[in-house]
């Protein structure tokens, strides 16, 4: 916010040199981010933050000044000189959306001649960033930038009785607003209007119907509380961000509304732009009794670590503009002013007391006994023990963006009528590259693929861990937000050196990774399945199964999206749930005991039916091996001559070892022998010698 050093220092006599200003409130939390100009014609620029919206004017800041400083503050002008009619044979308003207007208030001006504003008012309007327009315009914003209170005037002949409906909209209406803009309206948004149509978006900006205009002889006065989540949705769904919008999207206090008004009427009868009529119109339905908050200096002092003494602590809050009344020997019953709606307990009035008094007063002190524990939550240290694991497996975490397109999905041979079932749109995309939110990781991991590709680096290995959108319920209001694991590689895994020449990633290297994140997270009894994925190879895709529950898939990527993708070398993908791996996530660190007897190994080669998972070779060993069998290790497969068409031979070194004795040649046979047994009844199969 602009504010001119000039226009301040006439609120605050004596006010020091602009660079001590500005230091001095940005130590206080009013921030100033630069200052333009020399002399009497410097100009702030503060950054105020949201629950702030007294520090939104001239005199907010000007308030700031003359507490930190010590210095006196002087008022605005308030007395009004009335004449002619009362406002209420003029005009009349009426409430009927109260949960969205807590006050509307209202003056007319009579015989008004329209005509440029003094020199004065146009120089700090201009220090301000606005434009001048004609003596009537420029007092509203003059009283909008001096005490944060937005007007409005109307031109009163143009309102049919000159009365006033402040209402929500009604469906399919629409308003011309005085840019010459046509916009349409919904039922969540609140209107002034007259006995037939919208005159004016409430807080956000008039209608041009009701503009002020050269032939203007009347006019209405319009000081208003509006909501300021309504305020700020309407200027999100309209894209209008206005000077008014900004304050009142912020916050403003009912009793704001007369200051406004009754300055911008003094300021009209005073530059004869007008005749101000006797009395206000003011509609308050939201009128609420004053907050009323406990302090106790002791506790103060106890907060802060200092020895404030209380007439200090007093003399602070009194020149903030707060009451203090003495309710017992030790505490103050401080009531809360209009305008300081961001303090709601006696921790707010503490951090005032600390923010003038300064915080560079504040003593630094070692904290005693011992820090808090941090503990992250549940998901945050899921996420964390991923990103370990896979780092710690040669990938490099990436963070892309949510947005698609059609045309994505199409490269990636995602099914039409699948993506037109779960595909949220976007209404305002920022180009046609991101139309959607991504229905999977698949879609951002492969852009990621392709944009190194393009740079001539085919050796990637990347993980994602973030959120895909679809809309599993046409009803619903939200689509449903899922966070996955993405994962992806191409090239090789690690760059060749004299010792290792390295190798391309493979569908094993991914298998491997991902078993490696299963038994990280301290999940077991998972298993892998042949699957069909459209994106994927359908001969090289596997579903992931923890106790018969799908988690995910992985696979390379299909011939024909790698050639559209225009990538050189085979690449695998991979998703998984984190919801459900969250799920099974082992909390419980398990330790075994180092192995005291020895181990005993034995090799079998078992010939198969082409079609025969090894897992199922493996599910039979261990089946039969009770709980002497250690480890199971496929070393080779074998298809040729030696085993019958259409077969395979699969070679397994099989660990036995007990963990209480030595065993002997006898018990390793008779448990080796159950296990050929088993698996040559359950499978067919045959032991090749």
């Amino acid at each position: 916010m602009l504010v001119p050093y000039r226009w301040l220092s006439q609120y605050v006599p004596g006010l020091p040199p602009p660079d001590a200003v500005a230091e001095a409130l940005t130590m206080s939390g009013t921030a100033c981010e630069s200052i333009t100009g020399e002399g009497e014609d410097v100009v702030f620029d503060f950054e105020i933050t949201h629950d702030r919206a007294d520090c939104m004017s001239i005199f907010g800041i000007a308030r700031e000044a003359a507490c930190v400083f010590g210095l006196e503050l002087k008022h605005p002008d308030l007395r009004v000189n009335e004449e002619g009619p009362q406002v209420d044979e003029l005009a009349s308003v009426k409430i009927m959306s109260p949960d969205l207007c807590r006050r509307y208030m209202a003056r007319v001006i009579t015989e008004v001649k329209i005509g440029p504003s003094p020199e004065w008012m146009q120089k700090k309007l201009i220090a301000c960033g606005i434009r001048p327009i004609n003596n009537v315009v420029d007092i509203t914003n003059y009283v909008m930038l001096e005490l944060g209170q937005p007007l409005h005037a109307f031109d009163l002949d143009r309102i049919p009785d000159g009365a006033i409906i402040v209402r929500r909209a009604r469906d399919g209406e629409s308003i011309v607003t005085i840019d010459g803009e046509t916009r349409e309206l919904s039922e969540d948004m609140l209107v002034i209007a007259d006995k037939k149509s919208p005159v004016a978006i409430a807080g956000v900006m008039g209608g041009e119907s009701t503009e002020v205009q050269e032939s203007t002889t009347q006019v209405l006065l319009e000081a208003a509380t509006f909501d300021s989540v309504s305020v700020w949705r309407t200027q999100r769904a309209l894209k209008m961000r206005t000077e008014a919008s900004v304050r009142f999207s912020r916050g403003l206090w009912p009793e704001n509304a007369r200051l406004g008004l009754d300055r911008a009427a003094m300021l009209m009868a005073e530059l004869k732009v007008g005749k101000v009529s006797r009395g206000t119109v003011d509609e308050y339905p939201g009128a609420r009794p004053p907050i009323h908050i406990r302090l106790r200096p002791e506790r103060v002092n106890r907060l802060l670590g200092t020895v404030i003494p209380r007439d200090e602590m007093k003399l602070i809050l009194m020149r903030l503009g707060f009451i203090l009344n003495e309710r017992d020997e030790g505490s103050y019953r401080v009531i809360i002013p209009d305008h300081r709606m961001d303090v709601l307990q006696e921790e707010d009035l503490v951090e005032e007391i600390a923010r003038i008094y300064g915080y560079d007063k504040i003593p630094a002190t070692v904290p005693k006994g011992a820090p808090p524990e941090i503990r992250l939550n549940p998901e945050r240290r899921f996420e964390s023990k991923v990103g370990e694991i896979l780092r710690s497996s040669g990938l490099t975490e990436v963070n892309t963006m949510t947005f698609t397109s059609e045309a994505v999905c199409d490269e990636l041979r995602l099914p039409s009528e699948d993506i037109e079932r779960g595909k949220v749109k976007i209404k305002n995309p920022i180009s046609s590259d991101y139309t959607m939110l991504r229905t999977t990781l698949f879609v951002s991991l492969v852009d990621v693929l392709r944009r190194n590709a393009s740079r001539q680096r085919d050796d990637v290995a990347v993980y994602e861990i973030g959120k895909v959108f679809r809309w599993h319920d046409p009803d619903s209001i939200l689509p449903c937000e899922r966070k996955m694991i993405g994962l992806a590689a191409m090239g090789k895994l690690e760059q060749p050196n004299w010792r290792t020449p390295g190798e391309d990633v493979d569908f094993f290297h991914m298998k491997g990774i991902i078993e490696a994140l299963l038994e990280g997270l301290g999940i077991f009894g998972y298993s892998f399945e042949k699957a069909t994925h459209p994106t994927l190879h359908p001969g090289r895709t596997a579903k992931v199964l923890v106790e018969g529950e799908d988690i995910g898939c992985f696979g390379q990527i299909h011939p024909a999206v790698r050639e559209a993708l225009g990538l050189k070398k085979s690449a695998y993908l991979g998703e998984l749930d984190c919801e459900k791996l969250l799920r099974r996530m082992s909390q419980d660190i398990k330790v075994r005991q180092l192995p005291r007897f020895p181990a005993v190994t034995r090799d079998i080669a078992v010939v198969v039916q082409r079609g025969v998972e090894s897992r199922r070779v493996e599910d039979k060993i261990w089946e039969a091996g009770e709980s002497l069998v250690e480890s199971v290790h496929l070393f080779d497969i074998y298809e040729g001559p030696q085993v019958p068409p259409d077969h395979k031979s699969l070679a397994y070194s099989i660990t036995y070892r007990s963990p209480d004795r030595t065993l002997t040649d006898e018990e390793v046979a008779e448990v080796h022998g159950r296990i050929v047994e088993g698996i040559t009844s359950a499978l067919g199969a045959s032991i090749r010698s």
